[in-house]
């Protein structure tokens, strides 16, 4: 497949000073270094949005190099001439896809990673920590709830509320950056925010260790 690209470039001399209008530009004009920059600077980002959104790193790890096909693909039949970068950024971009993928995915079956799993993925170990980041709220239910339970209850959100979770939470986003990249206003990603916290405080504490005593009182 890469046969088709020129093979022009310089692969690894890319750095984060480079614009994503260039990067695009040599994209566009099948620089197979370009595409091979493009996937060593953004996929782990692709990698942890999936992680968190399909809950499986082994769905994760398919749904990254699909993402990335699907960019292949894009370049190919001429479709990716449509990014504009003053609109966007090429992360945005990816994990526009990624969300798309995600969210076929998870109409098919919802599987839980295990918390082993979850800490050992790349930047799992602020799984837990990153939803502490906003305010007090999240601090107790971070310290009132294991990893898993988390996940879990995560996981279990509609897709719509998963994503700003993740991506403003988990992945430490601001609003505008989550907004460009689910196509909705900043106050949009406000409001899903504010109902996912009151939808995770809620399964959490109906999914506590002390749940059912407190639901018999």
């Amino acid at each position: 497949m890469l046969r088709f690209w020129t093979g022009k470039g310089l692969h690894g001399l890319l750095d984060d000073s480079s614009s994503d209008a260039q990067l695009a530009e040599r994209l566009v004009q099948r620089d197979e270094c370009a595409f091979l920059d493009l996937y060593d600077r953004h996929r782990h980002s692709v990698h942890r949005f999936l992680i968190h959104m399909s809950g499986s790193i082994t769905i994760a790890e398919e749904l990254t190099q699909e993402v990335f096909v699907i960019v292949l693909n894009a370049l190919f039949n001429g479709k990716f001439a449509r990014f504009d970068p003053k609109k966007g950024t090429l992360e945005g971009y990816l994990l526009g896809i990624a969300r798309n993928l995600a969210r076929r995915e998870h109409g098919r079956s919802v599987r839980l990673v295990s918390l082993e799993g979850i800490l050992e993925a790349p930047g799992g170990k602020g799984a837990a920590s990153g939803l502490g980041q906003d305010d007090g709220l999240w601090d107790d239910l971070v310290l009132r709830s294991d990893v898993r339970r988390l996940q879990a209850a995560i996981l279990e959100l509609p897709p719509h509320y998963r994503e700003v979770v993740v991506l403003c939470s988990l992945q430490e986003r601001s609003y505008q950056d989550a907004a460009r990249i689910l196509q909705c206003s900043e106050g949009t990603i406000a409001s899903r925010m504010n109902r996912a916290r009151a939808l995770l405080a809620d399964k959490l504490r109906t999914s506590g260790p002390n749940a059912r005593g407190t639901s018999q009182a």
